[in-house]
């Protein structure tokens, strides 16, 4: 079994990372083999709508996503991590899905293997709930009908502002954390 967190969170300390390590800590615990890759820490494009990837099955550039791309495709389950900036998830994170292009096939089917489980992870500092549930909404139906993956769960970090703050809700971490021991479940 394996789990991979993907986060497009700037922050490595901050609140979004910290959840979703939170959630790799319960899947190592249930057994899982984990890694987790921090998008700004990698170096790679947007996608450049030349459609090679339809033609070739893979993605024409050859950047620091290729290796992600080939975790993502042999991971069981994949936590997916973003805040909210600027009433969105981060440009790291935005850019990545872009690129998600060429996991999907000519006639928009996928070429990820079937089974698959996430869990998304978010945080924002605006104190409402429901003030970007649309995006997280949104990236769900994204990752279930373009990737066919499960979403188990989504984990929202709501209020939070300074890096790492979220470690101070015990319940919000524990949920991370029973989200991650039962992700593969």
């Amino acid at each position: 079994m394996k789990v991979i967190g993907i986060v497009g969170s700037p922050r490595k300390n901050g609140n979004t990372n910290t959840l979703v390590q939170q959630v790799l800590d319960g899947a190592a615990e249930a057994g899982a083999e984990t890694r987790n890759f921090f998008l700004n820490e990698m170096d790679y494009k947007g996608c450049q709508g030349c459609n090679y990837c339809k033609a070739n099955d893979k993605c024409k550039l050859e950047d620091d996503l290729v290796e992600l791309f080939d975790e993502l495709l042999a991971a069981d389950g994949v936590v997916f991590g973003s805040p909210i900036y600027f009433g969105q998830f981060t440009g790291q994170m935005r850019l990545f899905l872009d690129r998600c292009y060429s996991l999907i096939n000519a006639d928009f089917s996928s070429r990820v293997p079937a089974g698959k489980k996430a869990v998304i992870i978010g945080a924002q500092g605006a104190p409402e709930a429901a003030a970007f549930k649309g995006v997280f909404e949104e990236f769900a139906g994204q990752i279930s009908n373009f990737m066919g993956m499960e979403v188990k769960d989504t984990i929202v970090g709501i209020g939070y502002h300074a890096p790492g703050e979220v470690k101070n809700d015990a319940e919000l971490m524990e949920k991370a954390k029973t989200a991650g021991l039962n992700l593969l479940k």
